[in-house]
């Protein structure tokens, strides 16, 4: 029971599993791999994974497309809202992942909202650190706000990160741009963090080493500093009194759970408005990860709570 290990073996075995073995390859990356040059050279292999048509949901289209000069995926639910659409930052920690990555995720979301995805696949760092990918996203969100009544913002992990700032600027630009709500799924909020409470109680439980994230963080955020709230938005301490409804939902046993619920007091304290609800015993991006143990699918609830909001 100590760090609610109790909860997790309590989850299929299956599942606990693929993340004790993800754990383990993750902490077994040496920083030698994580240098700009190793990561440019392994980004076109990691990047490249995408889920086959054959295990999405029966009635869910993909479709390529190009917004804003930004290409990404759209996941296209059979008789779904013309006028409602989420934005989805695919995570990946801003260097890896792509839309195809959450090709399974997003179509499980589209089908039970019955909104249409568009996941941007925006430019990633070494060659492109911080602002460059967030500004895919914003170009993004720009264009599409130009053509529908309702955009939601969603992203997962890193790509919270982006969704969050995206967000904010366009509160700061004028009403005309706001986004409709903003789903937050595990967001990675405050990138100078790797020893809150949160990191030495789960390190043996989620699946984020704290080393390689520190490696990773440094990457993205170039020539900015860690602390720049822009880079780390939970440091931020007062957010636009006009922000949209906030979906939170991240995990009890993640490794970035005390900066999260961090975020969420700041953002209440400003008056937003934030549905936040904590799983108690999963890990990092569990409602992704549900393909791992297809025989016991754990992430239910939020498809039911993420269906009510949008």
């Amino acid at each position: 029971q100590r760090h609610g290990q109790y909860h997790v073996m309590a989850l299929p075995y299956s599942f606990v599993a693929a993340v004790a073995l993800f754990r383990r390859t993750l902490r077994a990356v040496p920083r030698s791999m994580l240098n700009p040059s190793a990561v440019t050279y392994f980004q076109p292999l990691t990047n490249s994974v995408g889920f086959p048509s054959l295990v999405l949901p029966e009635g869910v289209a993909v479709e390529q497309d190009t917004v804003a000069g930004v290409p990404g995926e759209w996941l296209l639910p059979e008789n779904g809202d013309q006028d409602s659409l989420l934005l989805w930052a695919h995570g990946g920690g801003f260097m890896f992942c792509s839309p195809g990555t959450h090709r399974q995720f997003l179509a499980k979301v589209a089908d039970r909202s019955k909104c249409s995805v568009f996941c941007p696949d925006y430019r990633k760092p070494p060659s492109n650190p911080f602002p460059e990918p967030g500004m895919d996203v914003w170009n993004s969100f720009k264009a599409l706000h130009n053509k529908h009544r309702d955009v939601f913002l969603g992203g997962d992990s890193a790509g919270g990160n982006l969704a969050l700032e995206v967000a904010r600027k366009a509160c700061e630009e004028g009403s005309n741009l706001k986004a409709s709500g903003v789903v937050l799924l595990s967001p990675w909020v405050d990138l100078s963090d790797t020893s809150s409470e949160s990191w030495v109680q789960f390190e043996d439980i989620d699946f984020i080493p704290a080393e390689q994230a520190g490696v990773v963080a440094e990457i993205y955020a170039g020539t900015a500093s860690l602390e720049d709230p822009a880079v780390s938005p939970a440091r931020r301490t007062e957010w636009p009194k006009h922000f949209p409804p906030v979906l939170l939902e991240y995990a009890g046993a993640e490794v970035f759970r005390s900066q999260i619920e961090r975020l969420e007091k700041a953002l209440e304290k400003s008056g937003v408005e934030v549905l936040a609800h904590c799983e108690d015993g999963q890990v990092h991006v569990y409602p992704i990860l549900d393909f791992l143990a297809p025989e016991a699918p754990m992430s239910e609830g939020f498809f039911s709570r993420l269906d009510q909001f949008l």
